[in-house]
């Protein structure tokens, strides 16, 4: 029976937009022109995609253990993106490699988070732009912003790599609006 409800997932969904790569503000650029914009007919819905991949973007340029030098030099993240569309939201995706002792922190940000009304989240969310800026795999306001933006919890998974590594994937899930016709 599981594998018929995957399959039927499969059938009523597309992939919108799918990246694997380097992480600079280049791609970053054509990758935002692709989502801002042309994803949905419904604005608001582009506004909040477009919002919630400059968030997780971010983290993979910064935070990805698995790095590349771009064009002008500089030492950038790699990482993979996929934005898929159902019937009534979009799924946004993002993964990239990381260690342990650096995926455990953001794991208890998202718990945190996931656990926290609207409201709470806010608040949480002040105290956090008061607070200094975090060392690399502390997340200060992105993750918060992120399911802020989308409305709903933020789902991830941890896959340990033969290398010892580990790859960390965070989703979320946007509604697209409801029609009022």
């Amino acid at each position: 029976m599981e594998s018929v409800i995957t399959n039927q997932r499969r059938a009523t969904d597309h992939v919108a937009i799918s990246y694997t790569g380097m992480f600079d503000s280049e791609i970053l650029s054509v990758l935002a022109q692709g989502i801002e914009g042309t994803l949905s007919k419904d604005d608001k819905v582009n506004k909040k995609v477009f919002k919630i991949f400059i968030e997780l973007a971010q983290n993979i340029s910064q935070y990805s253990i698995e790095r590349e030098i771009n064009a002008s030099g500089e030492d950038m993240g790699v990482g993979t993106m996929l934005i898929r569309e159902f019937e009534d939201y979009f799924e946004f995706s993002t993964g990239n490699k990381t260690t342990m002792d650096l995926i455990i922190p953001v794991i208890e940000k998202c718990d945190n988070i996931n656990s926290m009304t609207r409201e709470k989240l806010r608040e949480y969310r002040r105290l956090q732009r008061n607070m200094p800026a975090s060392n690399k795999g502390g997340g200060n306001i992105g993750l918060i912003q992120v399911a802020l933006t989308a409305g709903n919890p933020i789902e991830y998974g941890v896959v340990k790599c033969e290398d010892n590594n580990y790859f960390y994937i965070v989703s979320v899930k946007i509604n697209k609006e409801k029609s009022t016709d």
